[in-house]
């Protein structure tokens, strides 16, 4: 296939990843363009126009779903395959991402499973659409249990959590939500729904996509093969900072999709997540509250009729 795929970065200080990102995606058979959007300081952008990439810089940093949206206006292929810089992909099971969106013209997107190259385990990026009981399993560190055979066996029969014990398909899936990790996704569609929303900086923008695509009529699938090796959270400076943005940013989507008592456990388990993070960083408490509970629920307020699960 000649032209049919076009690549997009979007990268922050990442200029030490983005090379090998790149060199991944100019492997994969029928790329049309690639395009890095560079949010950092520019050295990414640097690094990636002499790896042969075209590149945008914008320093204001407006979230990853914006820079996607920009880097995405740059084409026209049928195709494209929205990238993190610390994502590196696998040509073989791209194709076959394309083949199956060439055979199935209903379906958007698609996107396999994807390694962490940091504990060899497989991520989740696939399955259904959060809901408040993942929020308040993960305010419990009850994930953490799934390292147990007997719980994991346990989670496997039950269809909430069943995709976090197992986090690959056995073959091609139906899924609510796939994480925009390395996906694979049709542009007619993408356009169709505007692309990604705006108020989302990082976390929350793909579940808000694909929550549109669906309801749009299209279909999201999951692949079993091995997509890509990621090294999740690579641009946040700590932990900390990691679950700030996560939390931030899957409130945000809660607020703006959820139905009330839904939206009432999210805040119930927004607030143990804060009372955590605030035990940890004490000295942090006010820019944490903000972002776990105060943005949310102005966002929450700003949504006068809340559209119900």
């Amino acid at each position: 296939m000649t032209g049919r795929v076009d690549a997009v970065v979007v990268a922050y200080r990442s200029e030490d990843r983005i090379v090998a990102c790149l060199a991944a995606l100019r492997a994969v058979d029928g790329i049309a363009g690639l395009v890095v959007v560079d949010h950092g300081d520019g050295q990414s952008a640097i690094a990636a126009a002499a790896a042969g990439a075209d590149t945008m810089h914008d320093a204001s940093n407006p979230g990853f779903g914006a820079g996607q949206n920009h880097g995405a206006a740059r084409g026209s292929a049928p195709y494209l395959l929205l990238c993190n810089p610390d994502a590196v992909v696998d040509a073989t099971a791209v194709a076959t991402g394309v083949d199956l969106l060439d055979a199935h013209p209903e379906v958007a997107a698609v996107q396999g499973a994807i390694v962490n190259v940091r504990t060899g385990g497989l991520e989740r990026s696939q399955g259904r659409e959060l809901g408040a009981l993942h929020l308040l399993a993960r305010a419990l560190r009850l994930r953490n249990l799934l390292r147990l055979g007997a719980v994991r066996a346990l989670a496997r029969r039950v269809p909430t959590v069943a995709d976090h014990a197992d986090r690959a398909p056995l073959h091609p899936v139906d899924v609510e939500s796939l994480a925009a990790t390395a996906l694979l996704i049709r542009r007619a569609a993408f356009e169709q729904v505007h692309g990604f929303a705006t108020g989302y900086f990082l976390y929350g923008e793909d579940l808000d996509l694909c929550r549109r695509l669906r309801a749009a009529g299209w279909r999201l699938v999951a692949l079993p093969d091995r997509w890509a090796t990621h090294d999740n959270g690579a641009s946040a400076a700590t932990t900390h900072e990691r679950e700030l943005t996560w939390w931030n940013g899957t409130m945000t989507f809660a607020a703006r999709w959820w139905g009330r008592s839904a939206w009432c456990g999210a805040v119930a388990a927004s607030t143990l997540e804060c009372a955590h993070q605030t035990a940890l960083k004490p000295r942090d408490a006010r820019r944490t509250v903000r972002a776990l509970l105060l943005d949310p629920l102005n966002e929450r307020r700003r949504r006068a009729a809340p559209l119900e699960i």
